[in-house]
């Protein structure tokens, strides 16, 4: 019900209203009918009023100009855009409970990790009273209440979607390759060229070499260290096994001091992660997409049907 809020009431804030001192001069120009309601100069102004603040009373360069106009235009679309929501949600009679809007404050201190001193140092820096903030948050629950009313009954995500999404992006769901990797470190009297070479024409295993000569760890269980993400693999062991098939002997490298030799046991790629591992999350992910264009739809739908009428 509540999702994406926390993130919503954070940008919103950017732009959050501050009341006009008594003593100054508002021009109360009426901007866009939207409906039966009006829009005016002085309700854009409050909007913008906090990005005003931050430009001061400095001369703007002709491109800041440009940028700022075109902010406006941007605000006053969304102004209009929050007027049809608001008329939505009055004629479909949502109401949002005080209980509702003190639990989504709970939860946004926990995401956020806020103690109570720091919610309260948040809303004195963004100039808003608790009040102003609840106010606004009310605001966000009862558009996504309209959301869900107007789009998620309308929205369906089948399990042959969701198993064709994860078909299509299968390079997505590819786990890292791994490899089981033996290690035998040899001691200074002892040639790694040598070792390499007995092991190859068959004279001695991996693992028999390994007990016979490493004073590297595993070398009880023929040099074994278990299994090893590829791309956690120090450059020179990568280069060394690079090419190297299973049961294959890498080149010598240095390891501490020592030569060392590798084999690659076992090595495993093109893991999938299984789909019901992410059955959820690609579920969502068509949930979103779909929503967010059934949304579109009827809000297009809303603005057609509207009588918006720009007076300049």
């Amino acid at each position: 019900m509540f999702r994406y809020l926390s993130m919503m009431l954070w940008v919103l804030m950017l732009i959050a209203p501050v009341r006009a001192l008594a003593d100054e001069v508002v021009f109360d120009r009426i901007l866009v009918k939207v409906n039966d309601d009006i829009i005016t100069q002085y309700d854009l102004d409050e909007e913008i009023k906090p990005v005003l603040a931050k430009l001061g009373n400095r001369q703007l360069s002709v491109r800041e100009q440009e940028q700022l106009d075109q902010f406006r235009k941007q605000v006053l679309e969304r102004m209009v855009n929050d007027k049809l929501m608001e008329q939505e949600i009055k004629k479909f009679e949502i109401v949002i409970s005080d209980d509702a809007v003190d639990a989504e404050i709970k939860k946004i201190k926990k995401e956020q990790g806020y103690t109570d001193e720091d919610f309260n140092e948040m809303l004195k820096k963004d100039n808003l009273t608790l009040e102003d903030f609840r106010t606004k948050l009310r605001g966000i629950i009862e558009k996504q209440e309209l959301l869900g009313y107007m789009v998620h009954s309308k929205v369906l995500v089948t399990d042959s979607e969701i198993k064709e999404e994860y078909d299509a992006h299968h390079d997505d769901y590819v786990l890292e390759k791994l490899i089981s990797l033996a290690i035998i470190v040899l001691p200074p009297d002892v040639a790694a060229t040598e070792v390499k070479k007995r092991i190859e024409d068959g004279e001695l295993t991996f693992a028999e070499a390994a007990e016979k000569y490493s004073i590297g760890p595993g070398k009880e269980n023929g040099g074994s260290i278990g299994e090893v993400a590829w791309n956690d693999l120090a450059d020179d062991w990568q280069r060394s096994l690079d090419g190297i098939k299973e049961g294959g002997v890498s080149a010598p490298i240095e390891v501490q001091g020592n030569k060392a030799l590798l084999s690659p046991v076992k090595v495993i790629e093109d893991r999938l992660i299984p789909l019901d591992e992410v059955r959820d999350e690609i579920f969502k992910r068509l949930m979103d997409a779909k929503r967010e264009k059934v949304f579109d739809e009827y809000f297009e739908q809303l603005k057609q049907s509207s009588v918006i009428e720009y007076m300049e």
